[in-house]
């Protein structure tokens, strides 16, 4: 019976973990903490051990990734060059691939694990899912991500030459 207590206990610990992680993401800016459970029970969790590819400049995006642990290396293939050339890195609390929640389309850019890395998946289809079953909470994510990517957007025009 202890057991099954520590066991408890332990996984409640890692799902407060998650939770408290996701408050500070700014794409869930917005969403209260117990609506929070919704977001997790609907991202898909995975590990990268380093130099794995996550996924290859051309792919058909169809996730964003959020990095909890690690460090991802975005590359993108250099006309000039025919090489590799790193244009981002993402570290813990930051994410890639937003496009891909908006529209499957090949991705831009090449991901890889610098180092072991976990991030969160959420899936096109699952936030389509929660748009409908849980509209409050798809409707901010939504309007975060339109937020975000205006400021990415932004941030590209007005940079200087």
């Amino acid at each position: 019976m202890r057991f099954f207590n520590l066991f408890n206990r332990i996984y409640d610990e890692e799902i407060l973990a998650k939770l408290g992680f996701l408050k500070n993401i700014r794409l869930f800016e917005g969403i209260r903490r117990r609506q929070l459970i919704h977001v997790l029970e609907n991202l898909q969790e995975r590990t990268y051990l380093k130099g794995e590819t996550i996924f290859a400049q051309g792919d058909i995006g169809r996730a964003l990734f959020i990095v909890f642990s690690g460090k991802i290396a975005l590359s993108r293939l250099s006309p000039a060059t025919q090489k590799n050339e790193v244009i981002a890195e993402v570290n813990p609390g930051e994410f890639f691939g937003e496009m891909a929640l908006l529209e499957e389309m090949p991705r831009t850019a090449t991901a890889h694990a610098v180092e072991e890395t976990k991030v969160f998946m959420l899936f096109k289809i699952k936030l389509e899912s929660l748009l409908f079953a849980r509209p409050q909470i798809g409707v901010t994510i939504a309007s975060q991500l339109a937020k975000i990517m205006s400021a990415r957007l932004r941030a590209i025009i007005e940079k200087p030459e």
